[in-house]
């Protein structure tokens, strides 16, 4: 167990540093290309399909199981980092976030079963801690995106460097990732009805769809929205989204203990209400000490809503379509978001269209508070906790 669970961390890790390395670098990118916000809005659109795709075709190959795949996975997403900083015009770019997002909707779905093969394994909430490993990741990636822009390098030769280096690293981390083969039905109450199931992946997917249109419009923006609005250079653009990935890491690191003592609807209801707060903040001053407390708080609340969504639709479903519904439907919502945000952005100003995941993170408290649909705990089969 513990070999299984240091390998699916570090899958986490490497991805969260691709992650963190390149959003950070919209703003040179968006400079170098003389894009408006609508534009970036678009290519984090293409993102966001590729991210569909991906998650689409993972259901296919988890049942011939992750391990070989996700290590591949890890390798293609190196090589795609490379890609948006070769673009020479805004379609190129656009095709490169849709490669990007290929590679990561793919091992999202494969590396989220593995960590809920785990946690069911153990019998006790672990989920938001294997995302903790990936927001490190882009801790990681996001000061080292700092450092680069601070010190002039180009995101070429950014990329370069990152890509090769987790390529490296990754081949000797991922060797002990468990084979995981499907979800767990059996975690569901006796006598469940498919009514009952479908009712129950709907809400679920609901929760993933909103907590990631909040978690999207925190992370993708801050940079641009700090540079823009809190008129900083593109070095403290970057922190903007570090401290998003910093105050994400703590909270994933300790909202496990959370959910034990209480459920994971009880969670992801204060985590909509503390982003609900940030992102307010944010808005209400863009000054850059103000807007950066804003994002870290939106970072914070965000933190939890994704991770126990996909948990949840892991215990679903024996053959991960309940999984890879929900994932589908959590990209919806960065195909959603980044659309909304840019085209609006574009139209009267991204300190208003900002107001988006605001709403959607005031919607996460509603629907945990009144639908209740993540109340079930990691590691029982009829909501009672071990």
């Amino acid at each position: 167990m513990t070999g299984k669970r240091f390998a699916v961390s570090a899958a986490f890790l490497c991805f969260g540093i691709t992650a963190g390395t390149l959003i950070p670098r919209v703003p040179a990118l968006k400079e170098s290309l003389h894009l408006s916000d609508g534009q970036v809005g678009v290519a984090f659109l293409a993102y966001a399909v590729g991210a569909v795709t991906g998650a689409v075709v993972s259901r296919f190959v988890l049942g011939r199981g992750a391990h070989r795949w996700v290590r591949l996975g890890t390798l293609a997403m190196c090589a795609a980092l490379i890609a948006p900083a070769l673009a020479p015009a805004f379609a190129w770019l656009a095709a490169a976030f849709f490669l990007g997002g290929l590679c990561a909707g793919f091992l999202d779905v494969l590396e989220n079963a593995q960590a809920a093969e785990i946690e069911r394994d153990s019998g006790r909430p672990m989920i938001n801690g294997f995302h903790g490993f990936w927001s490190l990741g882009a801790i990681v990636g996001s000061i080292g995106a700092a450092l680069a822009a601070s010190a002039g390098l180009t995101p070429l030769v950014h990329f370069a460097a990152v890509g090769i280096v987790i390529a490296v690293v990754s081949v000797p981390l991922l060797s002990g990732l468990p084979n995981t083969r499907s979800g767990a039905a059996g975690m569901l109450p006796s006598g469940t009805t498919r009514w009952r199931i479908g009712t129950a992946v709907g809400a679920v997917a609901g929760i993933a769809f909103l907590g990631i249109l909040v978690e999207s419009g925190g992370a993708d923006w801050s940079a641009i929205y700090l540079r823009d609005f809190g008129h900083t250079g593109q070095g403290v653009a970057a922190i903007g989204y570090a401290a998003f990935a910093v105050a994400m890491t703590v909270v994933r690191f300790l909202a496990d203990r959370l959910t034990a003592r209480t459920s994971a609807g009880v969670v992801a209801g204060l985590g909509g209400l503390i982003a609900a707060v940030g992102i307010g903040l944010a808005i209400a001053e863009p000054a850059p000490v103000v807007a950066v407390a804003g994002f870290a708080l939106a970072g914070a609340g965000s933190a939890v809503m994704v991770p126990l969504a996909f948990s949840a639709a892991a215990n679903l479903g024996r053959t991960g379509t309940a999984l890879s519904v929900v994932m589908v439907a959590g990209y919806a919502g960065s195909i959603v978001g980044p659309f909304l945000i840019g085209s609006t952005a574009d139209r009267v100003g991204l300190r208003t269209a900002l107001a988006i995941p605001l709403i959607g993170a005031i919607a996460v408290l509603a629907m945990t508070a009144i639908m209740r649909p993540l109340g079930r705990k990691p590691g029982t089969a009829d909501g009672q906790a071990r």
